[in-house]
């Protein structure tokens, strides 16, 4: 049984490779476009397929976080897991796959997100726009396993 699930689209990411997309076309015609235009497309292309959104699940005793079609993702057993916490994280932090001065990151957009304290003491962040009910699913899934 799922005890979390959320899928977050980050539209100003599509809407940017879009625009990617659309300006490499446009710099080109048909009879001029070569393999450096069909690179960079396919660039756009690619990090969109795989950008696009970011889903968080909690069940079972692991936390799954996937980018897109889950080509990267990051599975977190809950075992290994000391706490989370909600925490703000700066605009400059970004979006995408992050090293952060607090640990990597998941974040597709906004400026919350939950801090996962391993056991090891290593960190773990992962951008929601459900942050508390990410923690509360988190915490207690912790309880059912430890």
């Amino acid at each position: 049984m799922i005890a979390y699930r959320n899928s977050q689209t980050g539209y100003l990411i599509i809407a940017l490779l879009v625009i990617g997309i659309i300006a490499t076309l446009a710099s080109t015609t048909l009879e001029t476009i070569g393999l450096v235009h069909y690179m960079v497309l396919l660039l756009f292309i690619m990090a969109l397929v795989m950008f696009y959104k970011l889903t968080v699940v909690v069940e079972r005793g692991v936390i799954v976080c996937s980018f897109g079609q889950g080509v990267f993702s990051k599975t977190i057993r809950v075992r290994e897991v000391a706490g989370c916490r909600v925490v703000r994280v700066p605009w400059y932090y970004g979006w995408g796959i992050r090293l952060t001065p607090a640990g990597w990151m998941y974040n597709i957009a906004g400026s919350e997100a939950v801090e996962i304290t391993y056991k090891s003491g290593k960190k773990f962040l992962i951008g929601s726009n459900e942050a508390e009910s990410l923690c509360e699913a988190i915490e207690d899934e912790m309880k059912k396993f430890t």
